[in-house]
């Protein structure tokens, strides 16, 4: 076999990888275009088949029956602040152990880490009991506190990696004309981390939109369900309205579709900065 047959068979191979690759992971999303425009007569019919005509019924009957905009209200409130809170703890705490090199800030950092690979149902039961003693349970803003410190520890190394690549004769030259080191991180350091910025803001945004587990055991009571708990609620022990939660996961899924493709490019230049620097 010459090289440029073994060259052609490799890269059908590729093609073919990659075909079943998307195949995969586009396979969930035509399940839910298929129920979400079919009517259940149609669905009890034709089952996975594409939609002969599209049913725009369900979408009505989702907003109407699950109380949609409230939710997204919720979610939009907990996405803002939680991003709000992390981008302003993370980026100082990661400037301050980026800055001062010794043993103590070492083990914070590491005590952060360690956050990283702390399963949350692992302290799911002691949570629960925790925040019903401050009576944060069915409030946003214990949705928000919860949010924000399991987020913490992956964003403070992305932060550590960026803030490591930005030259200290910078900060040395705001001192040197009067800034304290307060001023010299808000007024210099901060607008430099604009890459890091975009990259974490997106990622919690989509974390936090996208999150279940945790407005589960937080979050009960119907006015202050999130979008992806309210679509849980179609499911119930004796039926099941498929067809509209299905449509109401397009619904759900719309912004956080645009958020990524929008910002795409800021979270693969963020992380890679933030990962050759040193």
């Amino acid at each position: 076999m010459t090289r440029k047959a073994r060259n052609n068979g490799l890269f059908i191979c590729r093609i073919f990888v990659l075909c079943l690759v998307c195949l995969v992971a586009l396979a969930p999303f035509y399940v839910a275009v298929c129920y979400a425009f079919k009517s259940k007569v149609e669905i009890a019919r034709t089952k996975l088949a594409f939609p002969t005509s599209l049913y725009l019924g369900n979408f009505a009957e989702a907003i109407g029956l699950s109380n949609y905009f409230n939710s997204f209200k919720n979610s939009i409130i907990v996405a803002a602040c939680v991003i709000l809170i992390v981008v302003l703890s993370c980026s100082t705490a990661a400037y301050i152990i980026a800055r001062k090199k010794n043993r103590i800030y070492n083990v914070i950092y590491y005590i952060f880490q360690l956050i990283i690979l702390l399963p949350f149902q692992t302290i799911m039961f002691p949570l629960y009991r925790q925040l019903y003693e401050i009576h944060a349970l069915n409030t946003l803003w214990g949705l928000i506190l919860v949010q924000a410190g399991s987020y913490v520890g992956y964003n403070v190394f992305l932060y550590c990696g960026f803030v490591k690549g930005i030259s200290v004769s910078l900060e040395e030259a705001a001192m040197i004309d009067g800034c304290s080191r307060y001023q010299a991180f808000s007024k210099i350091v901060f607008p430099l981390l604009k890459p890091i910025h975009m990259t974490v803001i997106i990622l919690t945004f989509l974390n936090s939109w996208n999150d279940f587990m945790m407005p589960m055991i937080i979050c009960q009571k119907e006015e202050v369900r999130t979008l992806p708990l309210m679509q849980y609620f179609f499911f119930g022990q004796y039926s099941s309205n498929i067809n509209l939660a299905f449509a109401a996961a397009l619904l759900a899924m719309i912004p956080t579709v645009l958020v990524y493709f929008c910002a795409q490019k800021y979270i693969v230049a963020g992380m890679t900065a933030g990962a050759v620097k040193s």
